[in-house]
C-alpha cells in the first residue's frame, strides 16, 4: 500500500510561530556560544601542529572530523532557526538541477548507487533562490543515498502541471515505516547512524520560504518520492 504523507497544519497557528522563535532564538544562541571556543581550539591546533610532534597525523586527524562534524550541525542549527530572508528571482530548475547534477553523482557513486537526472524540454520560471534550491535537493539527495542499498537507483527529475512546476527525488529504498511518518520533518529526528536529522527539517523550512509544499508517497518495500510543488510566476 502507498501512502502520501505531508507536514501537518498545526491546530494554532500563531502558538506555532512563538514556539518556533523562541527555539530559533535558543538555537542561535547555543550555536554562536559553541562556535567562539571551537575557533579558538581550532586555531591552537594549528599552532600546535607547527611547533610540536605531540599529536600525530592520526590523532590531528581525527580532531579535525570532529570539529568539522560539530560545525556542521551548527551551520545546520542555523540555517534551520534563522528562517533567513531570501533573494527569489526568475530561474529556471532544469538549470538549477543539472547544475548540481555531478555532485550528486558523486555521492552516489561512493556509495553503490545509480543516478539519473530527468528534465522536461521547457519550464515555466520560478521565483527561486538557487542557493537555497540547491540545499533543498542535495538535502533530499543524500537522504535517499542513505536510504538504499548498493546498487539502488536515485531518480531526480522535474515536471509541469497546470499552475506549478514539481521536482521530485526518487529513490528505491525500503519505504518509510509508518512509526517515522509523524515524525520526519522534526528536527533532529533520525534513524540512521551519524545523522544529525537534520536534513528534511531545513529542507522543509526551505520549501516553506519558497511558498511550495513537500509532500512524500512513499510505502513499505516500496521506495519514497519527495515531491515538492512550486507555484509559476504570473505572466
Amino acid at each position: 500500500m502507498v501512502e502520501v504523507i505531508w507536514p501537518k497544519a498545526s491546530e494554532d497557528e500563531s502558538a506555532k510561530s512563538s514556539r518556533r522563535e523562541l527555539i530559533g532564538r535558543m538555537a542561535i544562541g547555543v550555536a554562536h556560544e559553541i562556535r567562539n571556543p571551537l575557533t579558538v581550539i581550532k586555531g591552537y591546533l594549528q599552532l600546535q601542529e607547527k611547533k610540536s610532534t605531540y599529536c600525530n597525523g592520526d590523532s590531528l586527524r581525527i580532531i579535525y572530523q570532529e570539529i568539522h562534524q560539530i560545525e556542521t550541525v551548527i551551520t545546520s542549527m542555523l540555517s534551520l532557526a534563522q528562517n533567513k530572508a531570501i533573494n527569489r528571482i526568475p530561474e529556471n530548475l532544469n538549470h538549477i538541477l543539472a547544475h548540481l547534477y555531478p555532485a550528486v553523482q558523486q555521492a552516489a557513486a561512493r556509495n553503490g548507487i545509480i543516478t539519473e537526472l530527468l528534465l522536461p524540454e521547457h519550464l515555466p520560471r520560478l521565483a527561486l533562490d538557487a542557493a537555497e534550491i540547491g540545499e533543498l535537493v542535495l538535502h533530499l539527495a543524500y537522504n535517499g543515498i542513505e536510504a538504499m542499498q548498493p546498487e539502488g537507483r536515485l531518480t531526480i527529475g522535474a515536471e509541469q502541471t497546470a499552475g506549478t512546476v514539481t521536482l521530485y527525488v526518487q529513490d528505491e529504498g525500503s519505504g518509510i515505516p509508518p512509526e517515522q511518518r509523524e515524525r520526519i520533518f522534526e528536527p533532529f529526528y533520525t534513524t540512521k547512524s551519524g545523522n544529525t536529522g537534520l536534513g528534511l527539517a531545513i529542507s522543509l523550512s526551505i520549501v516553506e520560504r519558497h511558498q511550495g509544499k513537500i509532500e512524500i508517497v512513499s510505502g513499505a518495500g516500496a521506495g519514497s518520492v519527495f515531491k515538492v510543488m512550486f507555484p509559476v510566476l504570473e505572466q
